[in-house]
């Protein structure tokens, strides 16, 4: 493929892009690379200037999708046992699909409540979690018991604590796949794996969490991510504001 040297040409290249499905998060990075290729060309003599490039894709800020209660308990008595063990880490302690798939028995202390989340596992490779620390989280109720009931059959302390039906670990996208299996058999939609990790965080929100708690938790690196599920689901911004009107004084005179 020929190196694109004219605005015209460049988002000819971007069209390329979209029509093969990246998102605008992808072609942006696809850009910023191409941009530094093209310099290094300039530099090196084999193009005259830099062209006059076109704007680089927007990405927009992500909306939180609202997920409550509800739909969780639903999709939770449609998964099957092993998928619903890995769901509830998700929903309940805030695990990530790689740090559920990390976790090992000898990461958790059920005299102290607590688990301890120190690895990820991303293509078969131990990672530390996306934010470089390890965390503490208490574990839930709902949670306990599905880890109690785990308990009995694990194989040794070092072994997973989520494992499929057939004992092995979860695979990249057979988290998902199996969410999205249980979500349709619970009458529910446009949801994903991870959106059980922002019910954790928005729930926390919801029942009054500070932020910097929240993001200690759900293992934030920026204060900032963690916010941004501060904003509170449409549902919830209008009954706040029907709480306005709830026997307070609006200024007029009476009659």
């Amino acid at each position: 493929m020929a190196l694109p040297t004219s605005p015209g040409e460049t988002r000819a290249l971007d069209a390329e892009l979209a029509a093969d499905g990246l998102k605008a998060s992808t072609r942006q990075k696809v850009h910023i690379v191409f941009r530094s290729v093209v310099r290094l060309a300039v530099g090196a003599g084999m193009l005259a200037a830099v062209p006059a490039f076109p704007r680089i894709p927007r990405v927009g800020r992500k909306m939180v999708r609202p997920f409550h209660r509800d739909d969780l308990d639903a999709i939770l008595v449609k998964a099957a046992p092993q998928a619903r063990l890995a769901f509830a880490l998700a929903a309940f302690a805030g695990l990530r699909a790689g740090e559920v798939r990390g976790l090992r028995w000898s990461d958790l202390d059920l005299k102290s409540n607590t688990l301890t989340v120190r690895r990820a596992l991303t293509r078969g490779e131990a990672t530390t979690p996306k934010s470089g620390d390890q965390r503490v989280i208490p574990i839930a109720g709902p949670l306990r018991l599905l880890l109690e009931a785990a308990d009995s059959s694990r194989s040794s302390p070092w072994a997973s604590v989520a494992i499929t039906a057939l004992g092995k670990s979860w695979g990249e996208s057979g988290l998902n796949q199996a969410f999205k299996r249980a979500q349709r058999r619970a009458g529910r939609s446009g949801l994903c794996f991870h959106d059980l990790r922002h019910f954790f965080v928005t729930e926390l929100f919801r029942k009054g969490i500070g932020a910097p708690t929240v993001q200690r938790l759900a293992g934030h690196a920026e204060l900032s991510t963690t916010q941004r599920y501060a904003d509170m689901t449409a549902n919830d911004l209008r009954a706040a504001i029907a709480l306005l009107g709830n026997g307070e004084a609006t200024g007029e005179e009476s009659n």
